[in-house]
């Protein structure tokens, strides 16, 4: 009966980790990004992921937009959209992103726009318990906790090597519209190729 009890004690001292540690994780992350620590951020961010998770929702979006494809099926309008998106996915403009909700590099961050890492989007840890989904090693939380449910972001950490990691950012429709627009701009300053 004792070794029952502490082994049921144990595995709810262990569960309570669990659900803990993606919540700290996410604060660390944050706070890298409002001090704009580039040394933690390559600890705590996958890059390639995110830029992925954000280039496919952008080339999603670019249809909805012009009316036309992205041109990713044939060779030569993947290269010109492909340098479209390195040019809005840049590491410093990312930074922008996550920071203050835009991909733009002015200073200051547009009045009353949400952002996924900062201190008020996050909330206390039980908001964003509340806001959160566990899927095994996924753990998926909807940010600003206390924002209107169209401005929000979902973010989406991933246990790796024993770190949780942001893997992924699911922005809101409007910032999908803003980046595709730029998309659309910055392929169109670049010469297309013949095929």
């Amino acid at each position: 009966m004792r070794w029952t009890l502490i082994i049921f004690l144990a595995l709810i001292v262990l569960l309570a980790a669990y659900t803990v540690w993606p919540i700290y994780d996410l604060y660390r992350i944050a706070s890298a990004v409002e001090t704009r620590n580039s040394t933690a951020l390559q600890e705590l961010v996958d890059f390639p992921s995110l830029r992925a998770s954000l280039a496919k929702q952008i080339v999603d979006a670019y249809p909805k937009l012009t009316g036309k494809s992205a041109g990713l099926s044939e060779r030569s309008g993947s290269l010109v959209a492909g340098f479209g998106l390195a040019k809005i996915l840049n590491p410093e403009r990312l930074l922008d992103l996550l920071g203050k909700g835009s991909a733009d590099t002015d200073s200051s961050p547009p009045s009353g726009l949400a952002a996924p890492f900062t201190a008020n989007s996050l909330g206390s840890a039980w908001q964003i318990w509340l806001n959160s989904d566990y899927s095994g090693r996924t753990f998926y939380v909807a940010v600003p906790v206390d924002g209107p449910s169209d401005q929000r972001f979902r973010v989406r950490l991933r246990l790796v090597h024993w770190d949780w990691k942001l893997m992924g950012l699911e922005l809101p429709e409007s910032r999908r519209t803003q980046l595709a627009q730029e998309l659309a701009s910055a392929t169109a300053d670049l010469p297309k190729s013949p095929d």
